[in-house]
């Protein structure tokens, strides 16, 4: 299927959805966690990090840590696929946005329904109160003493409640799925663009790397940057609208 293709399933469509991963941010310079020279994995022991016992024991190497990839998304801006997705939410008239980013630069761009599997990076929350808190100089929480972590979702934690339900409904009633950035590989998330395949949906995948994502009949891809990707086909798809 050619891009003019998938642009007229976009045209007709009713209700998107749009699932991204760290491809998209890696094009406005965030770094990607797991692939790429500059993965961040590369520079750390993940278990000290990115595990709730490891990052307690490491204090504050990793309140630090995260605190400098806080500033770095502040510092970056939306690339033409945050851009696009922006635009493919006005023009449809339901539109759901489920990103694995924690990076805030969707709603940057402009995106209004996003659900983060993931969390985000905008603010800390405590260990042991939930109280969300700016980010501040020591990990101690103003409201109970507590240990201040960032408001992600680390290895071995659940997910926000009820966001994986809501990102499979979202997928099980939509007409089209755009998988973008993404490798698809990441469980539970990995799932949402299978739920709108079993569920009759058109999934288009727009990625560099096309090895170990979702097979189907009704699975189009289209192999490449997103920054170039999407902004060509919303501008196929809404032409002369």
């Amino acid at each position: 299927m050619t891009i003019e293709s998938v642009a007229a399933l976009l045209r007709d469509a009713k209700h998107v959805l749009v699932f991204t991963g760290a491809g998209v941010s890696a094009e406005s310079g965030v770094p990607t966690f797991r692939s790429d020279a500059n993965a961040l994995w590369r520079e750390v022991d993940i278990r000290n990090f990115a595990y709730p016992d490891g990052y307690r024991r490491n204090q504050p190497d990793a309140w630090r840590w995260y605190g400098q990839r806080a500033a770095k998304v502040r510092e970056v801006m939306p690339n033409a696929a945050h851009e696009a997705i922006a635009e493919i939410e006005r023009r449809v008239p339901e539109f759901l946005l489920v990103t694995q980013n924690i990076d805030n630069l969707h709603q940057r761009a402009g995106s209004k329904k996003v659900l983060e599997l993931h969390g985000n990076l905008r603010e800390a929350r405590c260990f042991d109160c939930d109280a969300r808190s700016p980010w501040v100089a020591d990990p101690v929480c103003e409201a109970c003493g507590g240990l201040l972590r960032p408001d992600v979702v680390m290895f071995e934690e659940e997910l926000p409640a009820g966001a994986m339900e809501q990102a499979r409904e979202a997928a099980e009633s939509c007409d089209l799925l755009l998988s973008v950035g993404t490798s698809n590989l990441v469980w539970p998330a990995t799932e949402v663009p299978r739920y709108a395949l079993r569920s009759g949906a058109d999934v288009v995948i727009i990625n560099p790397d096309m090895s170990g994502q979702p097979t189907g009949l009704r699975v189009t891809y289209l192999k490449g940057a997103a920054g170039a990707i999407l902004p060509e086909l919303v501008r196929i798809a809404y032409a002369n609208l």
